[in-house]
C-alpha cells in the first residue's frame, strides 16, 4: 500500500523515526544536492533497484511538486521490490522548504 504524508508530519517523524525511515528523493542530481530533506539518498529515475534497507523499514520518497511522475514510478518500484510501507511527501520539496525552512545540500565534490 502506497500512502501520503504532509511536511509537518514528515518533519515529526523525521525526529522520531519509528519504524525505522528512509527519505528517497527522485529528483534530478542537480535539485538533490542544492538541497535535501536531512539523511535523504538520492535516487535516480525510474527509481531504486534495490532496497536500500531492510524488510521493516519505511519508505518515503520525495520529489519537487505535487503529483510528480518520478514519485509515483519510485513507489511503484519499491513495492515492486517487497518494500511494505511507503510514503509519498504529497507536497514535494517545495511544500518542505515552506514550512519547515530547512534543507541539507550536498558538496559537489561527493
Amino acid at each position: 500500500m502506497i500512502f501520503q504524508t504532509h511536511a509537518a508530519e514528515l518533519a515529526r517523524r523525521l525526529r522520531y523515526a519509528h519504524p525505522p525511515l528512509r527519505v528517497l528523493d527522485v529528483r534530478d542530481r542537480g535539485l538533490y544536492d542544492a538541497g535535501h530533506l536531512p539523511s535523504a539518498i538520492h535516487v535516480p529515475a525510474p527509481g531504486p533497484r534495490e532496497l536500500p534497507h531492510g524488510a521493516g523499514t519505511e519508505y518515503v520518497v520525495v520529489g519537487e511538486e505535487p503529483g510528480e511522475p518520478a514519485v509515483r514510478a519510485a513507489s511503484l518500484a519499491l513495492q515492486r521490490l517487497g518494500a511494505r510501507r511507503i510514503v509519498e511527501l504529497s507536497g514535494g520539496m517545495a511544500e518542505w522548504r515552506r514550512v519547515t525552512a530547512t534543507s541539507e545540500t550536498t558538496s559537489a565534490s561527493r
